[in-house]
């Protein structure tokens, strides 16, 4: 039901993408998936999580021990390589966090929580830079981590609104070579 959720959010988007018709899609009767999920919100919550399991495991595979720029290089060389692998999965992700930046959005609590996880993660791997040398020492670790997602975020954004006219691997590489050049002490 997750493979049949995600192509028709890609297809139909949020608002047109019903219980009942996932259900249909995934082969099922119209009432299983409300019966698994209960509700639309947590199907979603669902798709969301096993996205986010699949990415964790790129992530983790990535940056391993690593800190400072070379952590923040190698996440972001996962995410890019997690755009390229699964496109699909790329997009339902963000489709779903982007409406929760909606006051009343279903997935609200899951999208703060996953960019304040993304927050996070990179904040650590900054300050352990900063701690073993190779980050400069006069930057703000939480702003600096808060670019850095921001910076994903917004490039994900572009690439969900206009994705022919989006040079993902382009951008990546810049972003990579000017990202080591701001951290460097």
């Amino acid at each position: 039901m997750i493979a049949a959720a995600i192509d028709l959010i890609l297809e139909r988007g949020t608002n047109h993408s019903t219980l009942s018709a996932i259900g249909e899609r995934a082969g099922y009767s119209r009432g299983l998936a409300t019966y698994r999920f209960g509700s639309k919100a947590g199907l979603f919550e669902e798709v969301v999580n096993t996205i986010q399991r699949r990415w964790v495991g790129y992530l983790n595979t990535a940056v391993g021990e690593q800190t400072g720029a070379a952590a923040l290089s190698a996440a972001a060389d996962a995410y890019y390589r997690f755009v390229t692998d699964a496109p699909k999965d790329i997009r339902v992700l963000h489709i779903l966090y982007y409406g929760g930046a909606s006051p009343n959005g279903e997935l609200r609590g899951i999208s703060k929580q996953a960019f304040a996880r993304q927050i996070a993660d990179a904040e650590r791997w900054i300050t352990d830079g900063i701690a073993d040398g190779s980050v400069r020492d006069d930057i703000s670790p939480r702003t600096a981590a808060t670019q850095y997602v921001a910076h994903i975020a917004g490039i994900t954004y572009i690439w969900l609104l206009k994705p022919s006219q989006l040079d993902f691997a382009d951008i990546h590489r810049e972003f990579i070579r000017t990202l080591s050049e701001q951290l460097a002490p």
